[in-house]
C-alpha cells in the first residue's frame, strides 16, 4: 500500500468515529479554501458566530493595556461579574480569580466577539473574571507579535494586580486551538525571562507543531469532509506565523512541540483537552507527555468522536458537553472557587446514557 494510500484510508476511519451529533452539523462548518490566506480568511469568516449581546449578569468592558519593554499597547475585552463592580474607599475593584483567554483561529484569524458568549458563560458559572487579549495576527504580525502582546497582558495584570481586580496567585492562561498554542508558549517565555507561572495552562486542543511528522496531522490531509481542519490549512496557517523562521530554525516559544526536556522543566501544571478525531492528537498527546516527564502536573483527557474547533459555541453532544464540563472543573480547582453550575446541567447523565 502506497503512502497516500495509507493516508487515506487513515482519513476515512477518522471521519467515521465522529460523534453523531456532530456529524448531522458538519456541512454547517466553514468550507476551507486554501488557496492564500485571503479565502482561508474568507472561509472562516463565512460562518462566523454572530455578536451576542452580554448577559446582565456579565459586564463586558474594552479596554487598553499599555505597551511593556518598547511594545505597542494591547486591546482587551473584560469580562467580570455584575455583581462585582463596586470598588473600595480606594477606588480598587475586589480582586477575582483570573483567566487570560486568548482566542483561536490558526494565528491567522480570530477575533474578540467570537468568544463572548463562552467567557459570559465562564464568568458566570465560575465567578472569576476573564481578560480576552485581541493578540497580533500572522501573516501581518509573524511570531513574535503575538506572543509579546500574550506576555503585555500577563505581566501588566500580575505585576499590578490590585489596579484590575485580579488575584495572581489565581490566574489561569489559556485559549483553544492557535490560541492554545499561544499560551503554551507564554508560559515557555515566562520560564525564559523568570516571570511568574500562572496556576493552570489551560489547552484545548492546542496548535503546537510547524513539522508535519505525526500521523495525525497527516491523515488530515484529506480529513473525509470539507469542514474538518486539514493539512493545507494547517501548513499555510504556520507559514504565515512563523515568517522568515519557516526557513530556519524554529524556537519553542513559536512552536511548542518543539521544546526539550529542559525547557519543560518547571512550567505551570497543565490541563490539555482533545478529541480523538482532530488532527492536533498526536502532537497533543506527544506534548502532554513530555509535559509530565519533566515533572509538570498534567491532566489530559481524549474524547472519543470529537473534531477540532467549537469550544466557543454552545456543547451539543455528551462528549462536548463532558469537555465542557472538564474544563470548567480544571478551572475551579485552580481558582479555589466554588462551581455553580447552570450550562453543564444534565450533561454528565446525558454523557453516561447516551456513551
Amino acid at each position: 500500500m502506497s503512502a497516500r494510500d495509507a493516508s487515506r484510508d487513515a482519513s476515512r476511519a477518522m471521519s467515521s468515529r465522529i460523534e453523531p451529533g456532530t456529524l448531522a452539523m458538519l456541512d454547517r462548518l466553514a468550507r476551507w479554501d486554501c488557496t492564500n490566506i485571503a479565502t482561508l480568511r474568507a472561509s472562516y469568516a463565512a460562518v462566523g458566530v454572530a455578536k451576542v449581546p452580554a448577559d446582565p449578569r456579565v459586564r463586558r468592558v474594552d479596554a487598553v493595556i499599555p505597551g511593556i519593554d518598547g511594545r505597542p499597547d494591547v486591546s482587551v475585552r473584560w469580562y467580570r461579574p455584575a455583581a462585582e463592580m463596586a470598588t473600595d474607599a480606594a477606588g480598587a475593584l475586589p480582586s477575582l480569580p483570573c483567566l487570560l483567554w486568548l482566542h483561536g483561529g490558526g494565528y491567522i484569524m480570530g477575533t474578540l466577539d467570537e468568544n463572548d458568549d463562552r467567557l459570559d458563560r465562564m464568568v458566570i458559572e465560575l465567578g472569576c473574571t476573564v481578560v480576552s487579549v485581541d493578540w497580533r495576527l500572522a501573516p501581518e504580525h509573524p511570531y513574535p507579535e503575538g506572543l509579546d502582546d500574550a506576555e503585555t497582558v500577563w505581566r501588566r495584570i500580575t505585576e499590578d494586580p490590585t489596579s484590575f481586580g485580579v488575584d495572581a496567585d489565581r490566574s489561569v492562561v489559556g485559549g483553544a486551538s492557535a490560541g492554545a498554542g499561544l499560551a503554551a508558549a507564554l508560559c515557555l517565555r515566562l520560564r525564559e525571562i523568570g516571570g511568574p507561572q500562572p496556576a493552570l495552562q489551560l489547552l484545548i486542543y492546542p496548535m503546537l507543531d510547524d513539522r508535519e511528522l505525526t500521523a495525525s496531522i497527516r491523515a488530515s490531509e484529506d480529513p473525509g469532509h470539507w469542514g474538518l481542519w486539514n493539512l493545507a490549512a494547517n501548513r499555510l496557517c504556520w507559514q504565515a506565523y512563523l515568517g522568515s523562521l519557516a526557513e530556519g530554525e524554529v524556537p519553542p516559544t513559536a512552536a511548542p512541540s518543539r521544546a526539550t526536556h529542559e525547557d519543560l522543566v518547571g512550567l505551570a501544571p497543565a490541563f490539555l483537552a482533545v478529541g480523538d478525531v482532530d488532527a492536533f492528537l498526536d502532537e497533543n498527546l506527544d506534548y502532554v507527555t513530555r509535559l509530565s516527564n519533566a515533572g509538570v502536573p498534567t491532566e489530559l483527557h481524549v474524547y472519543p468522536g470529537v473534531i477540532h474547533g467549537g469550544f466557543g459555541s454552545r456543547p451539543s453532544t455528551p462528549r462536548t458537553s463532558q469537555l465542557l464540563h472538564d474544563v470548567y472543573g480544571a478551572l475551579a480547582a485552580a481558582f479555589e472557587t466554588q462551581w455553580h453550575s447552570e450550562e453543564s446541567k444534565g450533561t454528565l447523565s446525558d454523557v453516561m446514557v447516551q456513551s
